[in-house]
């Protein structure tokens, strides 16, 4: 079923990135921040919980049946990544991020219709 593959995976991809935050923040800001400060570790950490939390969310929903809650995680799944892309592609034109934050932005988007397109498929159920 293609929402099982959908949530696992996204959720697999949200905890790495949790853990990534938690235990080495340095290595994302370098990858995607035209400049690092160390002190950039202290809020990445902090709100290192709540992604890992989102991920495991996601996962766990992998196993729900199509309905309203389903279609409602879905949209809100597409709305999230649609945020985070925006806010990327802000950075970038802002000068704040380097381009590779553009190749995220890209995944990001691409995760979102298909958030939007199992909300499409799961709403009317």
């Amino acid at each position: 079923m293609m929402q099982r593959a959908l949530f696992l995976a996204v959720g697999g991809f949200v905890i790495v990135v949790g853990l990534v935050l938690l235990v080495a923040p340095s290595s994302y800001f370098q990858l995607y921040a035209t400049s690092y400060v160390p002190g950039m570790d202290f809020p990445a950490r902090r709100f290192s919980p709540a992604v890992l939390a989102l991920g495991v969310v996601l996962v766990s929903a992998r196993g729900l049946a199509p309905g309203p809650f389903l279609a409602t995680l879905c949209l809100i799944g597409a709305l999230a990544f649609l945020g985070v892309a925006a806010t990327g592609i802000t950075a970038w034109q802002t000068g704040t991020a380097r381009p590779a934050i553009l190749g995220a932005a890209a995944i990001e988007i691409a995760i979102a219709g298909v958030f939007l397109w199992l909300w499409f498929r799961t709403r009317g159920v």
